[in-house]
């Protein structure tokens, strides 16, 4: 059966389910459905086709399912969508960083692979797309523009311009342009950036910013270069100034130090806008696997003091508005069945995670783990530097053939265990 024949089988089924005329794949009972376009919270059955939700209904009032699964009373949500994520950063592999934020209740990322592309090129890009593949995480990818980040002050393994850009926008798992870090070139009108930007808007693609330190008609001359987001937010006023100015805000949780005074002033605006979505951006490894990626910003922002519903929504359905992805973001008919079970809504804990209309996940853990993609082997062999010897990190001063530095600070030791660190020194070559 072709792709066109399938799909459209599968909407005949569905269609057929919610009338009652067919049996639910799945059903899910009893659920407490957080309603991302109200703010409501309601009872409901919700029945889901193959990868799809067919029907949010009154509780009980439809049974026939292969399977049923009883939420007990649960809170029912949309997949948490993180808008602007390094996976490298978390020094993991696609499956495995996949195995451990979909039992955290993320279900789709925006991944801009631009560590990779720094020393791979497109081939680097590639491989972000194809060890993707068949996940229980939804990777859609972005095709980084800072390849390199600052052209002329390091060495890279590629230099992207107007023609790589426009090659990436034609795959079709690429829905837009990484965070634009070439401000000064946007502004001055480098040939380089022109001709970047100019790939992204020839095909209406989405244009992520990274506006650190623009305001005023500075900040206003980089969205009419057509830059549209931004998660480079410094302070309050910042967030505000380009929440005005009409840009998508990332709330990031990379950054916590700056969200007690953002939150702050966001609970001051006449209403909260469609316009504030939430990312990691960058989580290590340690932070992500004790504290969690996106359910600890969404945890944070609560206790910080914003609803809850409207916390989930920032990171579900604005997110999903954002994407251009009219399947995400809602449990609601027609929809992806991309779903997060959470226990309660102080704690947040995810009782269980649907990916695609399958469980995937409970009680924080992945029910089986992914395997890498046949045939899709990861780099190696990229650091070009010879190997190196305890002689080369030695410090070489001047007319000194051997000393002991001294630190000094007024802020306790200069290490945790209380040793002051010691350089070893030796005669100049």
């Amino acid at each position: 059966m072709c792709e066109q024949d399938a799909s459209l089988n599968l909407r005949r089924r569905a269609v057929q389910a919610a009338l009652g005329e067919a049996p639910f794949d799945l059903l899910l009972t009893n659920a407490k459905v957080i309603d991302m376009v109200t703010g409501e919270i309601r009872p409901a059955d919700v029945g889901l086709v193959g990868p799809l939700i067919a029907s949010v209904h009154p509780v009980g009032t439809c049974q026939q399912a292969s399977e049923i699964h009883d939420l007990a009373g649960a809170y029912l949500s949309p997949g948490l969508i993180d808008s602007h994520v390094h996976v490298e950063s978390s020094h993991l592999t696609p499956e495995r960083y996949a195995d451990v934020v979909v039992a955290q209740g993320t279900t789709t990322i925006f991944w801009d692979p631009h560590e990779l592309a720094n020393v791979l090129g497109l081939a680097g890009v590639r491989y972000a797309i194809d060890a993707s593949r068949n996940l229980p995480l939804r990777v859609i990818c972005a095709a980084p523009s800072s390849v390199p980040s600052t052209p002329g002050l390091e060495m890279s393994g590629a230099d992207f311009h107007g023609p790589e850009m426009a090659t990436m926008l034609e795959w079709p798992e690429v829905a837009g342009i990484a965070e634009v870090m070439d401000m000064q070139g946007v502004l001055g009108g480098s040939e380089r950036m022109a001709g970047i930007l100019h790939a992204g808007l020839q095909r209406n693609a989405l244009i992520e910013g990274h506006a650190r330190g623009l305001s005023g008609n500075r900040l206003q001359a980089y969205l009419a270069a057509g830059v549209s987001s931004d998660h480079e937010l410094t302070s309050a006023a910042d967030a505000l100034e380009k929440l005005r100015a009409g840009l998508t805000l990332q709330l990031r949780g990379s950054h916590p130090y700056l969200l007690p005074e953002i939150v702050a002033a966001l609970k001051q605006l006449p209403h909260l806008s469609s316009q504030i979505t939430l990312c990691t951006d960058d989580v290590p490894p340690d932070m992500l696997l004790e504290k969690g990626g996106m359910i600890a910003l969404v945890k944070l922002l609560a206790e910080l003091g914003l609803a809850v519903p409207d916390v989930l929504r920032m990171a579900t359905l604005n997110a999903a508005i954002r994407l251009q992805r009219n399947d995400l973001g809602l449990v609601a008919a027609g929809r992806s069945a991309d779903l997060v079970v959470f226990d309660n809504l102080t704690d947040l804990n995810p009782l269980s995670v649907y990916s695609g209309g399958q469980r995937v996940a409970r009680h924080g853990a992945i029910l089986t783990p992914s395997k890498p993609v046949t045939g899709c082997q990861a780099p190696r062999d990229t650091m070009q530097i010879p190997l190196r010897t305890l002689e080369d990190f030695v410090i070489r001063v001047p007319g000194l053939a051997a000393g002991r530095a001294r630190f000094k600070t007024s802020r306790g030791p200069a290490s945790p265990s209380g040793v002051k660190p010691r350089l070893r020194f030796g005669t100049a070559k």
